[in-house]
């Protein structure tokens, strides 16, 4: 992809994840900003919370589980 619309944090490489279906491979390129002031984790779970949170205020009943960090994960 040559003609690219986006632009490119060139100050770190980004985590690159290829995923094959059919005959068709997808590279998706990730880039993280290193000043950010909050993990991947922590992200999730606010933006979960917040979901939560705004689909009671609509009465939007949502049965949760208290789930824990994967075996794998820094935190």
């Amino acid at each position: 992809m040559n003609n690219e619309s986006y632009t490119k944090n060139t100050n770190t490489r980004p985590i690159v994840t290829k995923k094959r279906i059919g005959s068709t491979t997808y590279e998706v390129r990730s880039y993280f900003n290193p000043a950010a002031k909050e993990s991947l984790d922590e992200k999730i779970l606010r933006i979960l919370k917040n979901e939560l949170t705004s689909g009671i205020n609509r009465g939007i009943m949502v049965m949760s589980q208290t789930v824990g960090l994967p075996e794998r994960s820094s935190a």
